[in-house]
């Protein structure tokens, strides 16, 4: 059982490979959410590193039975950021200002540069709650 949660959390916390932009160019490195996180005693983690400026967007989604992703939490809206290493969390609260119910999101974040060029990246997270 022990083996089969890990390599689940291994497999949650991979990334997928950003899309848009030029191929050869990379704004965002490093980005890591927690895994898993319980809500009621510490937030998820979101860390990142810009390589150079960007405008960078943060949201947090969940997947619905017919594969719709609906908006959850909106992190931060679109704002320029000076290159270097960055936090963000997102504290398990839903649109309605209430805890979401535990489960799986998807953290995107969306990072453009000024010229256009963009990637998004996304994570999965498991929230629970005791």
């Amino acid at each position: 059982m022990t083996r089969v949660v890990v390599a689940l959390l291994v497999s949650l916390a991979a990334c997928t490979p950003p899309s848009g932009g030029l191929a050869d160019l990379e704004v965002v490195t490093g980005f890591r959410v927690s895994p898993t996180f319980n809500a009621f005693s510490r937030p998820c983690d979101i860390r990142y590193t810009l390589q150079e400026p960007a405008l960078v967007q943060i949201r947090v989604t969940r997947a619905q039975p017919d594969g719709q992703r609906v908006l959850v939490r909106q992190i931060t809206q679109e704002r320029r950021e000076t290159a270097g290493s960055r936090t963000a969390a997102w504290r398990g609260i839903g649109p309605n200002g209430l805890f979401a119910p535990q489960g799986e999101y998807v953290v995107e974040l969306y990072a453009r540069l000024e010229g256009g060029t963009s990637e998004t990246w996304e994570l999965t997270t498991v929230m629970f709650r005791t």
